[in-house]
C-alpha cells in the first residue's frame, strides 16, 4: 500500500469514515496495524505530556528544585529520575487504555461478523483509519485543559493552585471565598470517558455493509455496533483499576 493511498484512507477516516466502503480507501493489513501504532503511541504521548506536565514536567524540568515540592513541606523535592519514570509510567498507562479501545472495537465486530470473518478483517482495517481520532481526542483535551487551567502557559501559578486543591480541596482563599470541593474531570477517567462515549459513534460508521444492502440492514448494524461498544465499558469501568491507572498516568 503506497503512502499516498495510506495518507488519503486516513484523511476520509477523520473527516468522512462513511466513504471508507470504497475500493480506493482499501487498507492494507500490515499497514492497519503500522497507522493504528503510530496514531496509538502519538495520542498517549499527547495525554501523558498532559498527564504529567504540571507535576512531573513543568515542576521538575522547567523549575527550579525549590518549585518542586508542590507545597508539601514534609516530602522531599522530587528528583529528575523521578520525573522521568513518572512520564514513562503514565506514557504505558495511555497505551494500554488505547489499545483497551481499539481491543473493544475488535471484540465487538468479532460479534457482528461472527459468521463472516472477511467482513470482520475489513472492518479491522477500516479501525486503524479512525483510530486518527485518538490524536484529535489527546490534542482537543490539552486545548481544553489549558483554557481551564492556563497550566500550560504558567506552569508556576498552576503548580500553587494544584497543591493547595490537593491540600485543602477549593481553590482561592478558605476566608474570603473557599467554594464548593473541586472535581478534576480531565483526569485520566474523565478524558478517557469523552472518547469511549463519542469513538464507538465515528467507529460505527466504518462497518463494512451488510450485504443485503438494504437501509434497514445499515442502521441495525450500526446501532448494535454503537450499543454493544458502550455495555462493553460499561462491564469495564466497573472492573478496571482506576485508583491504580490515575495514580501512574497523572
Amino acid at each position: 500500500m503506497s503512502l499516498r493511498a495510506a495518507a488519503s484512507a486516513i484523511v476520509r477516516g477523520l473527516f468522512a469514515p462513511w466513504t471508507l466502503d470504497r475500493p480506493s480507501a482499501s487498507i492494507q493489513p500490515r499497514a492497519a496495524v503500522f497507522i493504528t501504532a503510530v496514531f496509538v503511541l502519538a495520542a498517549a504521548a499527547a495525554s501523558s505530556a498532559l498527564s504529567t506536565w504540571t507535576y512531573l514536567v513543568g515542576k521538575g524540568l522547567l523549575m527550579a528544585a525549590r518549585e518542586m515540592d508542590m507545597g508539601q513541606d514534609d516530602l522531599p523535592a522530587d528528583s529528575i529520575v523521578q520525573v522521568a519514570s513518572g512520564l514513562v509510567c503514565s506514557l504505558i498507562v495511555w497505551t494500554l487504555l488505547l489499545l483497551l479501545v481499539v481491543g473493544v472495537c475488535a471484540a465487538v465486530a468479532d460479534l457482528l461478523y461472527r459468521r463472516d470473518r472477511s467482513m470482520y478483517r475489513a472492518a479491522m482495517r477500516r479501525t486503524a483509519a479512525v483510530t486518527v481520532w485518538f490524536v484529535v481526542w489527546a490534542v482537543g483535551v490539552f486545548a481544553v485543559n489549558e483554557v481551564r487551567e492556563r497550566e500550560i502557559r504558567h506552569p508556576a501559578a498552576a503548580i500553587r493552585a494544584y497543591a493547595q486543591l490537593k491540600q485543602q480541596w477549593f481553590r482561592g482563599s478558605s476566608a474570603w471565598g473557599p467554594g464548593p470541593i473541586e472535581r478534576e474531570p480531565l483526569v485520566a477517567r474523565g478524558r478517557l470517558r469523552a472518547l469511549v462515549a463519542v469513538f464507538p459513534l465515528i467507529w460505527s460508521l466504518v462497518l463494512p455493509r451488510p450485504r443485503d444492502g438494504r437501509m434497514a440492514s445499515r442502521l441495525a448494524l450500526v446501532g448494535a455496533a454503537i450499543a454493544l461498544s458502550w455495555l462493553a465499558w460499561w462491564a469495564l469501568w466497573r472492573l478496571l483499576p482506576w485508583t491504580t491507572f490515575e495514580a501512574l498516568a497523572g
